[in-house]
């Protein structure tokens, strides 16, 4: 596929048009899913497991479907007499074994919170009474609640595997060994990340309605991937894809969660069928954080010359991937190995990963998606260099950065970086930092017992993510046709989550054919009237669907410009696009207007549109160019096309008095690349920093010695406040893809790994020697008083 990279220079593309349809959302009209339960919908509640490993002896239902408006109660053996398991949408060769993921728990609950009845009632209420008088008799086993215990343990989480080892990896190259053996100078320590999760303003939803006349099966709700969400239900569902129609609407945020593999997308499918009657789920916000991820360990090790140039590096990792669902979030981990050492010129590495199987809920996809973990890990080795040479953190980086030129660079995984010019953004980080509003250490301060740190941080962030057995892989496919009446309309693969991406397609779109983005219509997330794709994950709206759209239009813009060609009686290639008309080059004043053109191919199809190709519509994929499935010699893959990144300053105030940490001041310099609208790609950023930050200093899901959340409310589980955040200033650099053809490299994900590791080491650097001590995160009150402890003693 081509497509021209001056489009990126065109009349509304590269500027910040306001979003479309935003009067929608802040006036309360926008749609989303749950304003399309029909009336007269039954309602799902699920009986969750209250063991995090046991035997399923019994399930009681008699007082449940004694409950007025309770409809049913459907059991694991139920709903097997109807449906399949749910197949993973990524290849599963990697598993010591087979893996059955059931919608309900069958003879067995492998973790606190597993579905093991579904209640239908005629109301929500009906169905929440109705459920919690549902009895299950349990045989409670010894449950694998960690890491250490599951890789000595003779029992296996999936019993059929064996091992609680899910997966391995071991990247290395050239000789760490014996580079570590003669190093100047080495550090090592360990990071441990509890786990966290998205936490999106809206649930999951799922609307089901089956049509028993044409045998379909209509689901509308929060669906990330609409065309991989039909292929997994359709297999659970013994139903072809054809009958089944996913419809999503607005979403309030997804960063991760609503993909695939979702046991309640079955579940209000089979009900639907089953009882004739439309079957709603709404998911309440307890339920939502079964939803994890990122919990690991990782022991790490960093060389260098007494210069600072660093030499090897080696990491050790072990995640804790609880049991193994549907959906693919246990690929994180490997992900996160597969960064290592991020921007860093290292030549000798070793990253030794384990995914491990616990009695924990399976991980869901999160913002980040593993490399914030990564980046955390290999900034925090950094600055613990910085911190034992003696030198500026930031001049250790400018001396160990990938030079410019030495990009595309191959990381050990076998990953292309693409480019970039990481010294280019320290000098932009170094010219915000001269103002004076930026805070240093101060004397005064201290006196108080508080101590400003300031914290740095590289942060690469792969993204367009092209897994090798992935349902689709690699590819997003948008449709532009033109009708008679002059409407532009772009039917796109991708969804939108809520960051704005039909904006910036409309702004491409309408560039091509010489009109403003609110003249063009983008329809998205309907399997029956969008083409196939992967939908919405690693930044792929616009590096994807919106290089798809552009092709499609150029396609169809030449169509147009042939019959303006005749209707001017000019040449073709002297006809232009310009202010909703088709112009003459050489006679500017000699134009006819955009949609009288239009209509004339649909009604003078021999004359204005002869030798036209009929109708004006052109359907487009684009396939990601810098993606290798073979194994090189070394037995590697490069799934990931693009590498955006950011180099980040964070200012944080640590109390040594009680730990209480505040951000007092934040910077940040980012490239993805050419840039379709600032204001889109700026707010996506400032996002993403917030949740770094909450990530490093609040949010975490601990469990008790039973397995059960601790933190399954906002009352627990410590969001970011508006408060809480300083203002966030922003700097860009421009590095195009040199694989893209706009010059792309995505945007959605960037920012929360640099964020993280800033703060975390800004929290290092108020801490002082102590910084040695806080190798768990977030850095919690608790967690700094014990660093601060520790290094006392």
């Amino acid at each position: 596929m081509t497509a021209d990279p001056g489009i990126l220079a065109g009349r509304a593309a590269g500027t910040s048009v306001p979003r479309l349809e935003a009067d929608s959302f802040v006036s309360g009209r926008a749609a989303f899913a749950a304003d399309f339960i029909p009336a007269g919908a039954l309602h799902l509640r699920v009986v969750r497991s209250t063991e995090a490993r046991a035997q399923i002896l019994a399930i009681d239902k008699d007082a449940a479907v004694a409950v007025p408006g309770a409809v049913a109660v459907v059991t694991g053996a139920d709903l097997a007499r109807v449906t399949d398991p749910t197949p993973s949408r990524f290849a599963k060769d990697r598993f010591p074994g087979p893996l059955d993921v059931r919608s309900l728990a069958v003879g067995e609950v492998l973790y606190v919170g597993e579905p093991v009845a579904a209640v239908l009632a005629t109301s929500a209420g009906a169905a929440r009474h109705a459920a919690s008088v549902v009895k299950v008799k349990y045989r409670p086993g010894a449950p694998i609640l960690d890491t250490a215990t599951a890789l000595v343990s003779a029992e296996a989480v999936h019993a059929s595997w064996g091992t609680n080892v899910a997966a391995r990896d071991l990247i290395r190259t050239g000789d760490p060994e014996s580079v570590f053996a003669s190093a100047d100078v080495v550090v090592g320590g360990e990071v441990s990340v509890d786990s966290s999760t998205s936490a999106p303003m809206e649930t999951r939803v799922y609307i089901a309605e089956w049509d028993a006349r044409a045998h379909r099966l209509t689901l509308t709700g929060t669906f990330q991937m609409p065309h991989p969400s039909r292929w997994a239900v359709a297999q659970a569902l013994r139903l072809r894809e054809g009958q089944v129609r996913i419809v999503a609407p607005n979403m309030g945020g997804t960063f991760g969660l609503k993909m695939v593999g979702h046991p309640e997308e079955v579940l209000v499918g089979a009900l639907a069928r089953e009882f004739g009657k439309p079957v709603v789920f709404v998911e309440d916000r307890q339920e939502c954080f079964l939803a994890r991820g990122r919990e690991q360990h990782h022991t790490y090790a960093l060389a260098a010359r007494a210069d600072g140039r660093m030499v090897a590096f080696c990491n050790k990792m072990t995640v804790d991937i609880g049991s193994v669902g549907a959906g693919g979030g246990w690929q994180m981990g490997l992900v996160a190995a597969a960064l290592f050492p991020s921007v860093y010129d290292i030549p000798n590495c070793k990253v030794e990963c384990k995914l491990v199987t616990t009695n924990k809920p399976p991980w869901q996809g999160v913002r980040g998606y593993g490399k914030e973990i990564a980046n955390l890990v290999m900034e925090r080795a950094v600055d613990r260099l910085a911190t034992e040479l003696g030198v500026d953190p930031l001049e250790l980086r400018r001396l160990n950065v990938l030079p410019k030129e030495k990009l595309p660079y191959r990381l050990p995984s076998g990953m292309l970086i693409d480019s970039g010019d990481y010294p280019g953004a320290l000098d932009d980080l170094r010219a915000m930092l001269a103002v004076p509003a930026w805070p240093a250490p101060a004397v005064t301060v201290a006196r108080r017992r508080k101590v400003v740190g300031q914290g740095f941080a590289f942060e690469l962030t792969p993204e367009g993510a092209s897994f090798p057995g992935a349902l689709p892989s690699g590819f997003e496919t948008s449709t532009v046709r033109v009708d008679p009446s002059g409407e532009v309309v772009v039917l796109t693969s991708v969804t939108s989550p809520g960051g704005g991406n039909e904006t910036g397609i409309a702004q491409l779109v309408g560039d091509v054919f010489g009109l403003p983005p609110d003249a063009i219509r983008v329809v998205q997330g309907d399997t029956d009237l969008n083409p196939f794709g992967v939908g919405n994950t690693s930044s792929r709206s616009l590096m994807f669907g919106g290089a798809a759209a552009v092709a499609a239009a150029q396609e169809v813009a030449a169509k147009l410009a042939r019959c303006g060609a005749n209707l001017l009686e000019t040449e073709e290639d002297d006809v232009v696009y310009r202010a909703g008309q088709l112009v003459s080059r050489r006679s500017p004043d000699h134009a006819v207007p955009f949609a009288r053109a239009a209509l004339a191919v649909y009604t003078h199809t021999f004359t204005a549109a002869a030798a036209v190709d009929l109708p004006l519509q052109a359907t487009r994929s684009y396939k990601a160019e810098n993606v290798r499935h073979a194994p090189d010699e070394h037995g590697r893959i490069s799934a990931y096309p693009s590498f955006p990144y950011s180099v980040h300053a964070a200012a944080v105030e640590v109390c040594y008095a009680t730990g209480v940490t505040k951000v007092l001041d934040y910077a940040v310099v980012h490239d993805c690349g050419h840039v379709v609208n600032p204001d889109l790609v700026d707010g996506q950023i400032r996002g993403a920093v917030a949740m770094g930050i909450g990530a490093a200093l609040w949010e975490r899901m601990p469990s008790d010695h039973k397995g059960r959340l601790n933190a399954d409310r906002f009352k627990a589980y410590l969001l970011p406040r508006a408060p809480d955040l300083p203002r966030i200033r922003l700097g860009h650099r421009v590095t195009p893809s040199p694989f893209h053809p706009l010059g792309m490299k995505g945007a959605g994900e960037s920012g929360l790994g640099g964020a993280f590791a800033a703060t975390a080491n800004a929290v290092g650097a108020a801490l002082g020697p102590a910084a040695k001590f806080l190798d768990a995160f977030p850095a919690t009150p608790p967690r700094i008083l014990s660093a601060l402890r520790r290094s006392s003693t």
